[in-house]
């Protein structure tokens, strides 16, 4: 039984079909979390079906085949999975539901007949490479392509995309009671410079914990959560495996259900049990790294707890949207933010860009960047050999994993609109200083996401609707702005 659509999800399929009828060959669906991406990929295929068309809905983890195959059919639709000897597997069946994994392996064997009429990419901001082979099949071959995403700020993305389509913001969704309130508690953000970043650009996992150690995670993660959120299901984000781990210990010690799972265990079918464990209340917190930041749909989650910090807002908004599904006995979320990440990178509630990234695609060149890079070079804890192994080639020393992670002790406290950064600047004043920056940009060649970006840095936040405000001829006082950002961009390339 398919779900009467809302408003906003009618407009959405209606600008898809312009933006198909217009001849856009790739569009990109930004929708947040909980606004039903998965809902309006449903009724895009039944729009298909109802045409004898064949859609394939491609997904990226194990965890997302079985979900999105359950709902298909729970909407009346005949599926079949594309997904190793999957129990589902049947390629005569009008949907399919696919891992890129498994496509990658089996696309160029297939014939024409099996393959699609119409493409939808879930989570369409993680592109892999059979991703972009495939999407450039269906634009030479004339099959419309729909990515989703919540979070559609990747590098590049406008190079692979040629249309932005914007729903509802977050805002909008809690102020309709479509998305619960959340309550967001967070300490000073701990001083990171000079930590190494990895090839997404976020900061390093490993080099994270080892500055930790000094920094410190602001308050006691267990202590602040029997405080502040004790008896709901929660989500922890760690640093790394190992602080993970010893964050599930910590909670087992004082009595608390919980479990740790990461995306880096062989162990799949594992995962999926401790993951199902959660959802039917057995586990009260579950500890995760690089697994629940996508497509994880568990709307009790009550509660995450951010122990890690990060300066990709994408991760960001994933992981804290986690929390804000509403469910039955549910009123809100608490966000416990240890690393300061919601004054970094913003409140649930805050505005977010509307345009893609037209830049380089940065995945070849983080690549490039990567195979070039020399191995770095490190003394041996047993016996002080110096060398780019893990296991040290002289002595046979192998380090155990440990979490580095330290506490330093402090108080959280309640983010609010009124405590948060004060905002200097008025709605008009915020439009024009974003024009502006606009205008420069498109007059130096620059990305349309230069502007927010950097209105962003200087007046704290960027105006809503950015896609409406034109480009103006930027003033003197915006030039200086730009000026001044350059010299302190550089300052800080100096100090790292």
């Amino acid at each position: 039984m398919t779900q009467q659509l809302r408003q906003y999800q009618t407009q959405a399929l209606t600008e898809l079909r312009q933006g198909i009828r217009s001849g856009a060959k790739a569009q990109l669906l930004m929708a947040p979390t909980g606004s039903g991406k998965t809902t309006i990929a449903s009724a895009i295929n039944l729009g298909a079906c109802a045409k004898g068309k064949k859609a394939f809905f491609i997904v990226d983890s194990l965890e997302l085949v079985d979900q999105a195959a359950r709902r298909f059919l729970e909407d009346g639709m005949w599926v079949g999975v594309i997904q190793g000897d999957h129990i589902m597997t049947d390629y005569s069946a009008p949907v399919q539901v696919a891992t890129i994994q498994t496509l990658k392996r089996r696309w160029n064997k297939m014939p024409d007949s099996v393959r699609p009429d119409l493409l939808i990419i879930d989570e369409a901001h993680v592109l892999h490479q059979a991703h972009e082979d495939i999407i450039r099949w269906c634009k030479e071959s004339g099959v419309p392509v729909i990515g989703l995403s919540a979070t559609p700020f990747r590098k590049g993305l406008g190079k692979i995309f040629d249309r932005l389509v914007v729903t509802i913001t977050t805002s909008d969704l809690m102020n309709a009671g479509f998305l619960c309130p959340a309550r967001c508690y967070a300490p000073n953000i701990p001083d990171l410079k000079g930590v190494k970043t990895n090839s997404s650009g976020d900061w390093d996992a490993d080099a994270v914990a080892e500055v930790m150690g000094d920094n410190g995670l602001m308050g006691d993660v267990v202590e602040q959560w029997l405080k502040l959120a004790e008896g709901r299901q929660t989500i922890v984000f760690a640093s790394n495996v190992a602080h993970s781990r010893a964050l599930c210990d910590r909670f087992r010690q004082v009595g608390i259900e919980a479990a740790h799972i990461d995306g880096y265990d062989s162990d799949k079918q594992g995962r999926t049990d401790t993951i199902d464990a959660f959802r039917r209340g057995q586990i009260k917190v579950l500890c995760n790294v690089a697994v629940l930041t996508k497509g994880f749909d568990a709307p009790e989650t009550a509660c995450v707890v951010l122990a890690r910090p990060t300066k990709s807002l994408m991760l960001h908004i994933q992981m804290i949207g986690r929390g804000l599904r509403t469910a039955e006995g549910k009123s809100d979320c608490i966000i416990i933010d240890h690393a300061g990440n919601c004054l970094l990178n913003g409140l649930p509630d805050a505005s977010l860009p509307q345009e893609l990234h037209d830049g380089e695609n940065s995945r070849n060149l983080d690549r490039k960047e990567r195979e070039q890079k020399d191995p770095v070079e490190k003394p041996c804890g047993s016996c002080g050999f110096v060398s780019t192994k893990h296991v040290c080639p002289s002595c046979g020393f192998k380090p155990e994993a440990r979490q580095d992670v330290e506490v330093v002790e402090g108080e959280l406290y309640e983010i609010t609109k009124d405590n948060a950064p004060k905002e200097k600047w008025s709605t008009e004043e915020l439009a024009s200083l974003y024009a502006e920056l606009k205008g420069y940009a498109r007059a130096k060649g620059y990305n349309p996401g230069w502007a927010f970006h950097k209105c962003r840095e200087y007046a704290g936040r960027a105006p809503r609707n950015t896609n409406q405000i034109g480009p103006a001829a930027p003033s003197q006082q915006t030039l200086n702005i730009v000026k001044h950002l350059t010299i302190k961009a550089a300052k800080r390339r100096a100090a790292a």
